[in-house]
């Protein structure tokens, strides 16, 4: 059995335990494929395993892939292997570390900034964030519309990648303004045993006033909005 965190101790059962989180994916990279120039350098935080560093890529955008596990970032370069890209550079580091200066025609987080641990750690990172990115450069990022504490109900889901099969039963419970949430999977194929993970991560949630506050602060000179639902989309232009 498995147990912790799946970026660091199994990243390669990633993309098959996190597809529902992987649905935004399609819509995330063509609002960064708008928002940037043909063939600009983008800056991919949190990159994980290169679901949005891979497709830009693939349309001609340079892109450095940015993220604080080494074992995300091999199944990043596995994928590319597998697709024919030769191209791309990874850096494993921590995002609220990095140190560019107006280097960037955009930088993108896709469902990530949460792990900025509360308001200052929220600001530290979007002033690194704007110190990376050429004037004009735009940051593209979504994150959960928070609403306050509420009760979530367990999820169940059945998920298959190749021969790799695995049911999933989610929980989330909210404290504050901290998400914290568990996935108690089954992975198995035909034939053989099945192997059981237990995976844990914990998120700050912000709300939408609190994004633009702090995006006003680090010195972005417009932001736009795009809320739905649940998820809620920013471009902020320096």
């Amino acid at each position: 059995m498995y147990s912790g965190n799946s970026y660091k101790k199994f990243p390669e059962f990633y993309d098959l335990l996190y597809q529902r989180y992987l649905k935004s994916v399609p819509d995330f990279v063509a609002l960064v494929e708008k928002n940037t120039p043909q063939k600009g350098l983008i800056l991919d935080l949190a990159a994980g395993t290169g679901e949005i560093t891979i497709p830009l890529l693939k349309k001609g955008f340079r892109v450095i892939s940015l993220d604080a596990s080494q074992g995300m970032l091999r199944e990043l370069k596995l994928k590319a292997k597998k697709q024919g890209i030769k191209k791309y550079q990874v850096t494993k580091l921590d995002m609220q570390k990095i140190s560019y200066q107006k280097k960037f025609d955009s930088v993108c987080i896709r469902q990530a900034i949460n792990y900025f641990m509360g308001s200052k750690a929220l600001a530290a990172g979007l002033k690194k964030i704007f110190a990376s990115l050429k004037t004009g450069g735009k940051f593209i990022f979504n994150a959960p519309n928070y609403q306050g504490e509420k009760k979530y109900p367990a999820l169940i889901n059945y998920y298959k990648k190749g021969e790799q099969q695995a049911l999933v039963v989610e929980t989330n419970k909210i404290t504050g303004q901290i998400l914290k949430h568990r996935q108690h999977s089954a992975l198995w194929k035909t034939g053989q045993k099945s192997e059981f993970i237990i995976d844990e991560n914990s998120f700050y949630l912000f709300t939408r006033k609190e994004f633009a506050r702090a995006l006003k602060k680090s010195g972005f000179s417009k932001i736009k909005l795009i809320k739905s639902a649940k998820t809620l989309y920013f471009i902020a232009i320096k």
